[in-house]
């Protein structure tokens, strides 16, 4: 590696002043020349970073979505898990203490009119979930829509400055 190094010096050891003097000059006009062609305004800076922030966000969505997917896959299969370990614990128990026909017939229908209950409540909250998305959506639409009309004003203001600053 210093050898290569080494080589990579030693011509520049071996120039004259005159032929260093034409070379800095030249990389001066070159870099001057360059940074008139990659003049970047304000709005590119802020553009440019924006549109970065916001692929990153986006990038992002679906290990969000993955990891929630997950989280509840496995909140879902514990409360199975929970509720199997007891049906086998209260079925012992309630066929030893032998229970009345007619007392489970009760049980069931009460428990199918709550299994109703949750089973709604579960579509109302999906509900509830789609017009709010739908409102959230509709909302953002209307910033846009009255951005739109600010950026339009903003540019012909700028307009109309600019035809009196020629004046």
């Amino acid at each position: 590696m210093k050898t290569q190094r080494t080589k990579e010096i030693s011509p520049l050891e071996k120039m004259t002043k005159q032929k260093m003097a034409k070379i800095i000059k030249t990389a001066k006009r070159e870099a001057k020349s360059s940074e008139k062609e990659n003049a970047v305004s304000i709005y590119d800076v802020m553009k440019n970073s924006t549109s970065e922030i916001i692929q990153k966000i986006e990038s992002k969505f679906p290990t969000y979505a993955q990891l929630y997917t997950d989280l509840y896959t496995k909140y879902l299969h514990s409360m199975a898990y929970l509720y199997g370990t007891y049906y086998l614990s209260e079925m012992e128990f309630f066929d030893k203490v032998g229970m009345n026909k007619t007392a489970i017939q009760a049980f069931d229908a009460y428990w199918k009119s709550i299994n109703n209950m949750i089973m709604s409540q579960i579509d109302m909250g999906a509900n509830f979930a789609k017009i709010y998305i739908q409102f959230r959506l509709a909302t953002i639409d209307s910033y846009d829509t009255v951005a739109h009309h600010m950026i339009d004003s903003y540019a012909k203001a700028w307009n109309q400055f600019n035809s009196y600053n020629k004046k």
